[in-house]
């Protein structure tokens, strides 16, 4: 009898854990064609909530400094250690000097007797996000489902509530994909040296020596096995190059259509050519390559060409992922910034990975939930351009004196322009093998006149529509 993946068209292999093997896997079609899904980091530290108010996470002129004023709230057990730093102010300040980190996880679990995840499942689905990706361990080794493999370091140190598994049958009721976030490489119950910089990541990495890589791969199967995640996005590292082989193989043979990203290097592994490149075109942080991955993690950044790989550019709504109170509704990237966000990926093989940061209160800051329900209109208008739909590579990248990218879909090619030309009418250079051209619309907008000739079309509006990103829709042998 056929194998069910064999029967819904599913290339049906069996992996082992080696790299040869586990090389031969792709990302699914449903993940090229989501283009966009909502990362949640919530956790203990979203009880204080706290970190200074910045834009990036390092300052590039004094990495110690850039950490010890991180504006990642998730940080803050790390930020406190560093004794003259806002965070550890505001803790001495707030809650005492001999105040454990460890009270906000019992904090966390009295808060989540109000946790309604259905509402947020609804929230994201009106987002028109195809998929949820949920922090189920950060670095402070706090899990956010009940596990059954024992932490030895501290008790108890999980929810009381299933996070993992509610959110999970949640999201999916309303027809998204769910993944879950692990922290592989650092977990600050097993080791913590302060981090002050990105080569600190390396050393505070906790081993065999700690007992921690068998207590990680227990974890990693306990997801597996009880929540068959869409998507296995793993941060930082990996203690055991071979144990994560292990993993991605047990991985991709119980869920066929799953996907991994690239933050699986091991301090025992080896790495590929061209690990720390940084290909052109590239903003942001780029974590080094592994030798298995199928989706490469830009943070808070992203390309503007097209390679030959897929992406997923990840960032926070302000510019701390988890909730922090210090960051005013001024500080949330606008709709328009997430449009073009999805727009721009979507024309460079890339998808978005937008953070929510709940309040430590389980309620999703108003200001985020309303530039979610803002996208989710937008893409009700002219998401036909972005979601399902191939990259195209257009012969010129710019038109009018701004950026452009193409998108092909179902029986049409979109053109997408970056911003607002300052002109009615617009003309721009087609794909090569472009065909006939039988019709020309304006996705939320009106198209007066048009022609198209010699590999050229040139288009007139009445208006350009009230968004970042101008997306015309051409029919016919395009």
């Amino acid at each position: 009898m056929a194998s069910d993946c064999s029967r819904r068209g599913i290339r049906s292999l069996t992996y082992s854990p080696t790299v040869e093997s586990l090389q031969a896997h792709k990302a699914p079609d449903w993940f090229r064609d989501a283009k966009f899904g909502i990362f949640i980091h919530w956790g203990p530290y979203s009880i204080p909530a706290f970190a200074p108010h910045a834009k990036t996470i390092v300052d590039a002129g004094d990495e110690k400094d850039g950490f010890a004023h991180t504006p990642y709230a998730a940080w803050y057990q790390n930020t406190m250690q560093f004794e003259d730093s806002p965070t550890a102010v505001y803790h001495r300040e707030t809650y005492g000097a001999d105040y454990s980190y460890d009270h906000f996880g019992d904090a966390f679990n009295e808060a989540l007797e109000d946790w309604d995840p259905v509402s947020w499942a609804r929230l994201f689905k009106a987002s028109g996000a195809r998929y949820v990706v949920l922090v189920t361990k950060h670095h402070d080794g706090f899990a956010l489902w009940p596990s059954d493999v024992k932490n030895p370091n501290k008790e108890n140190w999980h929810t009381s509530r299933d996070v993992v598994g509610e959110l999970a049958e949640a999201v999916r009721a309303e027809g998204l994909k769910f993944g879950v976030y692990y922290s592989g490489g650092v977990d600050w119950t097993f080791k913590h040296e302060r981090i002050e910089s990105f080569a600190g990541f390396m050393t505070s990495i906790p081993g065999e020596a700690e007992g921690y890589i068998d207590y990680a791969n227990a974890q990693y199967d306990e997801l597996i096995d009880r929540y068959k995640p869409d998507y296995l996005w793993n941060d930082i590292a990996y203690p055991s190059a071979q144990s994560s082989y292990e993993i991605l193989a047990k991985y991709y043979n119980t869920v066929p259509e799953g996907l991994t990203n690239d933050r699986w290097i091991a301090p025992d592994g080896q790495l590929p050519e061209g690990a720390f490149d940084k290909p052109e075109g590239l903003t942001g942080l780029l974590p080094p390559m592994p030798m298995v991955w199928d989706v490469r993690t830009p943070e808070y950044g992203m390309f503007d060409r097209m390679l030959p790989f897929l992406w997923e550019t990840t960032r926070g709504m302000g510019h701390s992922f988890a909730y922090n109170r210090n960051e005013t509704d001024a500080d949330y990237i606008s709709r328009d910034g997430i449009v073009s966000m999805l727009a721009r990926s979507a024309c460079f093989n890339g998808n978005v990975l937008l953070n929510v940061g709940p309040r430590g209160d389980t309620i999703i800051p108003p200001g985020q939930a309303a530039r979610l329900e803002a996208v989710g209109a937008w893409l009700n208008v002219a998401g036909e351009g972005v979601q399902d739909t191939r990259p195209v590579q257009l012969p010129e990248r710019e038109a009018g004196g701004l950026a452009i990218g193409a998108t092909r879909g179902e029986g049409a090619l979109y053109l997408h322009v970056f911003g607002v030309p300052e002109g009615k009418t617009l003309s721009l250079k087609l794909p090569e093998g472009t065909g006939e051209v039988t019709s020309v619309t304006q996705l939320g907008g009106e198209v007066r006149d048009w022609s198209a000739s010699d590999g050229r079309l040139s288009v007139t509006v009445p208006a350009w529509a009230d968004t970042a990103v101008q997306s015309l829709k051409l029919g016919g042998k395009v």
